[in-house]
């Protein structure tokens, strides 16, 4: 017995003087829709970040750069791809394939209370209609660049409280699809005693097209959580809206596995993702 409550004892001190310079998270989504047009449709996401000081492990392990105003320079790379469904013309069939590859850097810096966030992304977004006939096949294929940046500041009043504003923007070679608004964001790790921790976000986007997110993630303790969220998107003519139920676990200080699953108008999203720091 005495053996056991030491080894519980190193690996706590081993988790709690964990700390990590480098982090990795990859994932992948996949979109359902309720549709007769759409076959599948799914995302690829890579995300390295690399801290300037090593981050110290400071309550729930998910919040730890942010609770220890972390500074940080960040990639990002996602792969998007829809197909739609054959579909039977008296020429022939015709299929539609649409890939995106979408690269992305940025820095996260604190100053002591004051917050800044700076991005910049370019990509490519590829359609290629098909006509398979039975001669032979046709097809065309559009291609169109595509670039992002942000530009956040934000203000931390107590140590666990974000409070930012900024813009977003997306840019392409067809400039009907440009896009830029304003971004609001708000984000609060609360302590509520015996190693719990409770999340809350809001994030607002606002142009065009709006988005209004918000979500909460209780932490049973510093390893595993359990979130709630809710987004809707107005674009004017309709408004869509769906919630999303998100677990994480940090099997190891180092190494974390999560899942989420959506429901909304039309839509079933999933997704799956891991996360190693070093």
């Amino acid at each position: 017995m005495k053996l056991s409550f030491l080894t519980f004892g190193l690996l706590a001190v081993s988790a709690s003087s964990f700390a990590y310079n480098g982090q990795v998270d990859a994932g992948f989504t996949n979109f359902d829709h309720d549709s007769d047009i759409i076959d599948s449709n799914g995302q690829v996401n890579l995300h390295g970040t690399y801290y300037f000081n090593p981050v110290a492990i400071k309550g729930p392990l998910n919040e730890a750069a942010f609770l220890g105003h972390n500074s940080n320079v960040y990639a990002d790379y996602n792969y998007n791809y829809a197909d739609r469904k054959d579909i039977s013309i008296p020429a022939g069939t015709v299929s539609r394939d649409v890939t995106s590859h979408h690269f992305s850097g940025g820095i996260e810096y604190y100053v002591e209370k004051f917050y800044l966030n700076a991005g910049f992304g370019f990509g490519q977004l590829e359609i290629e209609d098909k006509l398979a006939t039975p001669v032979g096949t046709l097809s065309n294929t559009e291609k169109e660049d595509t670039y992002t940046y942000r530009a956040v500041a934000g203000y931390m009043p107590i140590s666990n409280l974000l409070l930012a504003a900024g813009t977003v923007g997306y840019q392409s070679s067809n400039e009907d699809h440009d896009d830029n608004r304003l971004l609001l964001k708000a984000k609060y790790v609360a302590p509520i005693g015996a190693g719990q921790h409770l999340n809350l976000e809001a994030d607002a986007l606002l142009g065009n097209n709006d988005n209004l997110a918000i979500a909460a993630d209780y932490y049973f303790n510093p390893a595993f959580s359990a979130g709630l969220a809710y987004e809707i998107a107005d674009n004017g003519q309709e408004d869509t809206d769906y919630f999303t139920l998100r677990t994480k676990y940090f099997i190891q200080s180092n190494l974390a596995i999560g899942a989420s699953a959506g429901f909304g108008d039309d839509m079933t999203v999933l997704n799956i993702n891991g996360t190693f720091r070093f």
